[in-house]
């Protein structure tokens, strides 16, 4: 097993402990020696997992003083071994609201600035859309898809980056989502209002419409949690 792969899984038993409530802001975690034997590892293996969850903030080391968990408001939840881990029903709320807060406003500024070239490729997602007929990671994929070409639509950069990171959390929750009996209709009627706007450079239309969308979003999420 390679260096890269030992020091992950260290990384990653720390954060499903974290995750599960096991550890929490200010517990010590175990000692270099401790891990070494734990997992059967060179020192160097241990620092290497240690230096990740630092960089990430979800540790603090201090020389002579050991390493402890840092406080909750440090923590990197949008790294993508985090999310894996820990991204269930709990967080699907903040998600959500995220989302109602950024959409509109990604709508509204693709409306004014989306290229030919833009618009195409949100057509094409589109139109992949209601051809759908996979599974809910199929269509959840589809869905993180369209809303990924809005996005770029908005020809910002910053907001774009933002966004991405956002998906990173999105994809469990659209794929509970998705069993909801009407959540892939809605979101394609949707989908298809914004497009419209987006095309006609109506950028109050296509925020108002985004936020008609993710007031579905919610309430279809509600009924799939309701029925899992």
């Amino acid at each position: 097993m390679s260096l890269r792969k030992l020091s992950d899984q260290i990384v990653e038993d720390i954060l499903s402990q974290l995750g599960s409530g096991q550890l929490g802001e200010g517990s010590t975690v175990s000692s270099e020696m401790t891990l070494c034997a734990t997992y059967n590892v060179t020192r160097g293996v241990v620092r290497e997992a240690l230096r990740s969850l630092d960089a990430k903030g979800f540790i603090k080391v201090s020389q002579g003083m050991g390493t402890t968990i840092a406080p909750m408001h440090e923590w990197n939840v949008l790294d993508p071994i985090w999310v894996a881990l820990n991204s269930d029903s709990s967080y699907f709320d903040d998600l959500q609201t995220t989302r109602e807060m950024f959409e509109p406003e990604i709508a509204a500024l693709a409306a004014r600035n989306a290229t030919p070239e833009n618009l195409m490729e949100l057509q094409e997602i589109l139109d992949e859309q209601r051809l759908c007929i996979g599974d809910e990671n199929d269509l959840a994929n589809i869905d993180i898809a369209w809303h990924a070409a809005l996005s770029r639509a908005t020809q910002n950069p910053i907001l774009n980056q933002l966004h991405n990171s956002i998906a990173n959390l999105g994809i469990k929750v659209r794929i509970e989502n998705a069993k909801c009996p009407d959540a892939v209709d809605h979101a394609t009627y949707w989908h298809e209002e914004i497009m419209r706007a987006v095309v006609s450079r109506d950028s109050e239309l296509a925020k108002a419409a985004m936020r008609m969308h993710m007031n579905q979003v919610r309430a279809d999420l509600e009924i799939a949690l309701q029925t899992t």
